[in-house]
Formats: structure tokens, sequence, C-alpha cells
């Protein structure tokens, strides 16, 4: 079922079809700014994101990413108890898009209309075509696991934190470093890798706070990369994340990180609240590089 419709540019939701979903849209605004900070020659696009509540129910957002002509990020969305790999979503959300830009041709008057009352109630129509349309097709729909290795699986990132607060973390692919045009040094490695754990908590936290959510999954496209897809993966032990950053086949990659969090989630110290003294969490960076170094052989 859909629960929400969204359009936004840049920081701004021009349109949101429910309310009570706003504040779930605006995660995508945190993330976005997160993307800009790793790929500021915008070449990755947002595909979709995955939120999980409290009873462990889980909610997608699917998500068509434009750049503009002018460099903005422009974003159709939908929300709702959709399935990974759902291609039904995928042809509902183009459906969308392609309406949608029937009537504004451009962001310029996109943008212009949306200030308008008549906007609204134009979109209103659009959506419950698409719903009557596509509401039957989702609910019967079977998706598919895809498991075979196009494109090489690999781990760019691994961290733990708490409420927001980075704990223990580790830049495994250095060449990240290359759309900052950094230079690969100690110094510039060290603050990439603070920098990104630092932007990753927060948005746990955000989302945590606005919509009594946990985020679990970001999806990416890398259009500048043969590795085309990218994806962050948090997981939540005893109150911690552990949170990895990778690309390659999904059903892999979470696959083997099932492993790797039943071994980190036995760990004494993860039973209790931060304590504040990073020295007990110092050990638990050796299951990280553990993880990696077992991923790379198996994969």
């Amino acid at each position: 079922m859909i629960t929400g419709y969204a359009i936004i540019l840049e920081d701004e939701i021009l349109y949101c079809s429910n309310e009570y979903t706003y504040t779930t849209f605006e995660i995508l605004l945190f993330i976005e700014k997160l993307m800009r900070s790793l790929n500021p020659n915008q070449t990755w696009r947002l595909n979709n994101l995955c939120f999980r509540n409290s009873s462990g129910q889980e909610e997608r957002m699917i998500i068509k990413h434009l750049i503009t002509s002018t460099r903005q990020n422009l974003f159709f969305c939908l929300l709702g108890d959709i399935k990974f790999g759902s291609k039904e979503a995928i042809n509902l959300l183009e459906e969308f898009y392609e309406k949608i830009n029937e009537y504004y041709k451009s962001v310029d008057v996109l943008k212009h209309a949306s200030k308008k009352l008549i906007f609204r109630e134009i979109i209103k129509i659009i959506i419950d075509f698409l719903s009557e349309t596509y509401e039957d097709l989702l609910q019967i729909e079977e998706t598919k696991q895809d498991i075979e290795n196009y494109f090489d699986n690999k781990i760019l990132y691994c961290g733990i934190s708490s409420q927001g607060l980075p704990i223990t973390s580790q830049l495994f692919d250095k060449d990240l470093l290359n759309n900052l045009e950094k230079e690969i040094s100690e110094e510039n490695i060290e603050l990439f890798n603070s920098s990104l754990s630092a932007q990753l908590a927060t948005i746990e936290m955000n989302t945590l706070i606005r919509t009594n959510l946990n985020i679990k999954e970001i999806h990416i496209d890398d259009f500048g990369s043969k590795n085309s897809q990218k994806m962050f993966i948090f997981s939540e032990i005893h109150g911690y994340s552990l949170d990895v950053f990778a690309s390659g086949n999904f059903y892999k990659i979470n696959d083997l990180l099932e492993q790797l969090i039943k071994k980190v989630s036995q760990e004494h110290v993860l039973h209790y609240d931060f304590s504040g003294d990073l020295k007990q969490y110092k050990h638990l960076q050796e299951y990280l590089n553990d993880f990696v170094s077992k991923f790379d052989n198996h994969l």
C-alpha cells in the first residue's frame, strides 16, 4: 500500500500528499546533504530508502532522482509497504513523474505552480488514477532476489555509533577521497572518516527524533563507476548502530553482514549504555577489520 507521494526540489518539499508522511520525506533532505559531501560532482543518484518502526515493520521510499540543467536535485518519491526490487512500484513512480511532467514541463514552471491551490488538486487526480491502476498489481507482485555477481562486492566503510555519537569506524576504500579531489594522506583519511561517521550518526538521530522510525537502508545508483550499486546499511545492536557502506550486490552483502552482527552482539560492552569512555570500545575495531578480511575472501 502506498502511503505517500512527494516532489522535492533541493531543500524544499514542493508537494506531499499526506501530512503524516511529511517528516519521513524530510529525511531525504539530510541524506541528500550527505551525498553532496561525498560526491560533489553529482554522479550519484538516490534510488530508495528503507525505514523500520519499533515493531520491526518496514516502509520503503523509492525515488526518481534527477539533476536539472541548473544542477539542482529534483526528487519524485513514493512511500509505503513496498517490496525491495518491486518493478510495479518503479513503474508507478515513473508514470507519476511522466504525468506531472506533462502538466509542468520545466522546473521553474513546477516550482511556480506548487504555490497555487490547483496544483494539489491536479496531483490528487493523478494519484487517484495511479492508485486505482496499481493497487492490485502491487499486492500480488512477487519479487525475486537477484544474487548474480554483476559487479564487485566491496566494503567501503564500517562504523559503530550510539545515540548520534560515533564510537569506532574505519574507511576501507581510500579512493572515495578522489571524489573530493583530496590527496590520499593519513590526515585526509582521518578527516573523511570522522566526517562520514558523524554524518551517518546525525542521519540516524534525525530520523528517530523526527519520524520515530529507524533508518535501515540507503540505496544509491553510481553513474560514475562500473560498480553502480552502492548502499548504506544500518543495523541495530542492543541500542547501538552498526553502519556499513558497501558496493555490489545487496543480498550477498546483507547475508554476510548478518554474520558480523551475530558476533558483535555478543560483546559484553554493547549490552550496556554508552559510557563515554572510548577505550572500552577500542577492541571492536578488530571485528570490523576481520569482517572486511573475510568478506574479501568470500566474494
